[in-house]
């Protein structure tokens, strides 16, 4: 999320120089109940994460003041209403494990970051032809966003920025965007899986990520088959040394981190904050002991750019606090969950899979965090699903309606800061294929899930 620039008010700039402190005290203590299975290590880290939320809210501006006025506050007049304080805590524990996990993620961006050979991979595509250049974007773009999320814009922007043509930018940008895109219908290190876990505790990721990498697969081949892209035939043996260099520690990872959501029984959240942080500080000790002048230092870099990421994690934290509290507030409240009894015999579970993508890509194009309405709509209708198949296709459609928001959303936040960085215009690229294709996905997914139904 983007700040406006703006001077420091007073205090500002030692606080943000605390939140790095206190984001990483909350890993640690969501690692200690992991390790140990006690509440009161997660109790505080929620603590201290609407501590930083209210913070976020009180000096930025934007959508995570909004979010903590506007949704923070209803949540908690209805958590004051029916009293249920215990249900708005378990909330703030979902929000607190959410930070530690995204901090995570930003860890794993930072291994492919500072990776000695990325420059080498940037710079080997250049002088293809248009079509060439298509394949090379959705494929490279999809391969980065698997482990990094939307912190792959920062690995891929260089392709585009070097682009001197606007025309063939904007082009290059929609294949971009998409490789980023379809990578959230399953990969387990993005905040969409992360909050869809974390609003269905029950679904069965190994389906869920299945499913999902299947759709993936089939979106991502699409293009290719009908010759809109095509795959590039005159790479160097170099440039698949440097990307194979570039990827095998991040494959690793992901293989480390799958293996131990499956034999473990843990979820995405809890996997990851053990997994990434073990495999960076065992890249950066290699690094060290190499003994090479080209990754001399990486440790230190890693570090400082995990860094520059948590000074502003306050505008993360406070989106995940007031969305995390806001779907407890929604859940407890006895009304809303009678109506939705109430609603399930006639529409099905099917037809509450397709409201989910519906108003998913309704709100998040109004310009609401996809987190909102994902949390709230999972939570909502995931304790009606007849039958873990069909859990998991709700959560599916969650992804589905988070990745219409990175992709085609002009309102979406993430959206737009990716068009920046590609320097492009955002409304053509919202407004061209990647808005057909997410729009047929829906169609098509909406209604296989009516039928299945």
């Amino acid at each position: 999320m983007a700040e406006a620039a703006r001077a420091k008010k007073p205090g500002e700039k030692q606080a943000e120089q605390a939140i790095p402190l206190l984001v990483l005290i909350i890993w640690i203590l969501a690692v200690t109940e992991l390790v140990t299975g006690w509440r009161w290590p997660i109790t505080i880290a929620a603590a201290m994460a609407a501590m930083i939320a209210l913070w976020g809210a009180i000096v930025r501006g934007g959508f995570p003041r909004f979010a903590v006025i506007v949704f923070g506050g209803i949540g908690t007049l209805l958590i004051w209403r029916v009293g249920a304080w215990g249900d708005g805590l378990v909330g703030l524990e979902r929000a607190a494990r959410l930070t530690a996990f995204v901090t995570c993620l930003h860890g794993l961006r930072s291994i492919v970051q500072t990776a000695p050979r990325l420059a080498e991979v940037q710079d080997s595509l250049v002088a293809f032809r248009l079509q060439a250049r298509r394949g090379a974007m959705q494929l490279l773009s999809f391969a980065f966003s698997v482990p990094l999320a939307i912190g792959a814009v920062s690995v891929i922007a260089p392709f585009l920025t070097r682009e001197r043509d606007a025309e063939t930018r904007q082009d290059l940008a929609v294949w971009g965007m998409r490789g980023m895109g379809i990578a959230i219908f399953f990969s387990p290190f993005t905040v969409a899986m992360g909050v869809a876990v974390a609003a269905l505790p029950e679904v069965n990721l190994p389906l869920l990520m299945g499913m999902g990498f299947a759709l993936a697969l089939a979106v991502l081949a699409f293009p290719f088959l009908i010759g809109q892209c095509a795959l590039p035939r005159q790479l160097t043996p170099r440039f698949w040394g440097a990307l194979g260099a570039v990827l095998l520690p991040i494959v690793v990872i992901v293989v480390v981190n799958i293996a131990t959501i499956l034999t473990l029984g843990l979820t995405t959240v809890q996997s990851a904050i053990v997994v990434v942080p073990s495999s960076a500080l065992v890249i950066a000790l290699l690094a060290e002991v190499a003994g090479d002048r080209r990754t001399s230092g990486r440790g230190m870099a890693m570090f400082r750019l995990v860094r520059q990421v948590a000074v502003n994690f306050d505008m993360e934290s406070a989106v995940f606090v007031a969305a995390m509290w806001f779907a407890a507030a929604i859940t407890a409240t006895p009304e809303v969950g009678q109506f939705v009894a109430l609603l399930t015999p006639y529409l099905g579970a099917g037809a509450m899979i397709a409201v989910t993508l519906v108003v998913m890509i309704a709100v998040v194009s109004a310009g609401v965090h996809m987190m909102v309405p994902m949390t709230v709509l999972l939570t909502l209708f995931g304790p009606h699903m007849p039958d873990p198949l069909h859990l998991a296709l709700l959560a599916l459609a969650g992804l589905i309606g988070w990745a219409f928001g990175a992709l085609a959303a002009m309102g979406s936040i993430s959206f737009l800061v990716c068009a920046k960085l590609f320097e492009v215009s955002a409304r053509q690229l919202a407004y061209g294929i990647n808005l057909r294709l997410m729009l047929g996905i829906v169609a098509l997914y909406s209604l296989g899930v009516l039928l299945l139904a």
